[in-house]
């Protein structure tokens, strides 16, 4: 199993640990109003990677297992979708330039999240899925097409008012799974900036 997933595991065994040891009954924070089916959270990103610049948007759905007076511990589910605005002159292996570069993805992973009483609030998350992508090269009117992996970590800080949320959030992607002689894989991940809203 790739190391970066069991790392992923064990923090995320370590999160559910502190969790259960909390009170039996804390004070809880107030129960959404947001129906389960609909989103709960929402980003606009950018990843930088080897040259690419590709923005991206995601929605949030989150199925909260603790919750305390200013804690929040919850499984999250996170579909994206992202392309390439800037692209490098060439590519690694000297192939030619990448031409187009889609992303499609649905993550799942654990967040935490605290709120202070000045309507402070920070949180990080680690997810991992499956990532549909669709490159374009400059050498080939073929698209090449491939699935593989994406692991991230993320962290955001922001500020509450009411029972609407914002900020801003950095983090980190990775793919595994990839294939060897994916060309698209090198500009896939990386830095993420952004800012996020959320009615939780």
């Amino acid at each position: 199993m790739d190391r970066r997933v069991i790392t992923v595991l064990v923090f995320t065994l370590c999160l559910c640990t502190t969790a259960s040891a909390q009170s039996s009954r804390p004070a809880e924070l107030s129960a959404s109003t947001t129906p389960p089916w609909f989103p709960r959270a929402a980003s606009l990103s950018v990843s930088l990677r080897e040259g690419a610049v590709l923005p991206e948007a995601r929605v949030q759905w989150q199925l909260l297992f603790f919750r305390s007076r200013k804690d929040s511990l919850g499984l999250l589910i996170e579909p994206s979708v992202a392309f390439a605005a800037a692209r490098p002159a060439s590519i690694p292996d000297a192939s030619g330039a990448l031409a187009s570069l889609q992303l499609y993805s649905l993550l799942f992973g654990v967040g935490y999240t605290n709120r202070t009483e000045s309507g402070l609030e920070w949180g990080f998350q680690v997810s991992t899925g499956p990532t549909w992508t669709q490159g374009r090269f400059t050498t080939s009117p073929a698209r090449e097409s491939a699935w593989m992996g994406l692991l991230e970590g993320r962290g955001r800080i922001g500020y509450r008012f009411g029972t609407v949320g914002s900020g801003i959030t950095v983090g980190y992607g990775d793919p595994y799974n990839y294939k060897r002689s994916s060309r698209s894989r090198p500009f896939i991940g990386g830095l993420q900036l952004g800012l996020y809203a959320d009615w939780r």
